[in-house]
């Protein structure tokens, strides 16, 4: 494992992505064994596992995970923490966002490596390549790789490595280290392209024509205005008939305007 110099998750060299789904709600106190990987309550035990999930682009997500078990086959996994023969039946003690009805989903997991702890092996996760973007858009938290990240309504950006999502009270907010971009959706049915842009810009900063940028493609028009003060600031606006998306990325470093115009680029709408 490596760990990514932008938010420190681990990246697996052969493509795969580590996140980890903490303690169930119920474990908490529970008495812990096999240095903490099986955990003994007053009325539920749970042994750690890794759920290896496939994803597009070559990429594995393997969730350090637990699965619901009885006390006796919990008590027999920490006895023989890490042997090739430990194989387990329980249930599922997540849910995990974009999927639904995980929690309480029968399992199995077996010792595929000695000495780690079991993979899940039945899984209703299993089996089956899941889309990359559309899995890791539904995770709040930094990850070493950029993802397309879907907004409200058609549109879709790229969230780059290293920032992280948070809900803002003008819309979303990625924020990363020394970056930072807001995402403010607005309809407008009826209003053409131009005018929705014509109204978006008023009040906006006067700056030289070299710090201003304005494409029009078909039926989309993309403008672009950049200030250089001690924080760099770039406003981008991508406006289609009733539909308008504004992108303000802020950043530290003034060659991180490179990073700001390839944020506004990757917008994308899906009609």
């Amino acid at each position: 494992m490596t760990a990514c110099a932008c938010c420190g998750a681990e990246v697996d060299e052969d493509g795969a992505l580590d996140l980890d789904l903490g303690l169930p709600a119920r474990a908490r106190g529970a008495e812990r064994l096999a240095d903490g990987n099986v955990l003994v309550g007053a009325d539920s035990a749970y042994v750690r596992c890794v759920l290896p999930v496939e994803l597009t682009g070559d990429l594995e997500l393997w969730f350090s995970a637990w699965m619901r078990v009885t006390e006796q086959d919990a008590r027999r996994a920490a006895a023989s923490w890490g042997a090739e023969s430990l194989r387990l039946t329980g249930t599922f003690a997540h849910d995990i966002k974009p999927w639904e009805g995980l929690d309480g989903a029968e399992v199995v997991a077996e010792v595929v490596e000695p000495g780690a702890p079991p993979d899940l092996v039945a899984h209703p996760l299993l089996g089956r390549v899941w889309d990359r973007d559309h899995v890791l858009s539904a995770f709040p938290v930094a990850l070493p790789i950029s993802i397309r990240q879907e907004l409200r309504g058609p549109w879709s950006i790229e969230r780059t490595a290293g920032t992280t999502p948070h809900l803002a009270a003008e819309g979303l907010k990625f924020a990363g280290p020394g970056r930072t971009v807001f995402l403010d959706t607005r309809k407008a049915p009826g209003v053409s392209a131009r005018c929705l842009l014509q109204m978006s810009l008023a009040g906006a900063p006067s700056v030289p024509a070299g710090q201003r940028l304005l494409v029009e493609d078909g039926v989309e028009l993309r403008h672009s205005l950049w200030l250089t003060t001690i924080r760099h600031e770039f406003y981008g606006h991508v406006a289609r008939a009733g539909e308008l998306l504004i992108v303000t990325c802020l950043y530290d470093d003034p060659a991180d305007h490179a990073w700001a115009r390839h944020v506004l680029g990757s917008v994308r709408y899906r009609a």
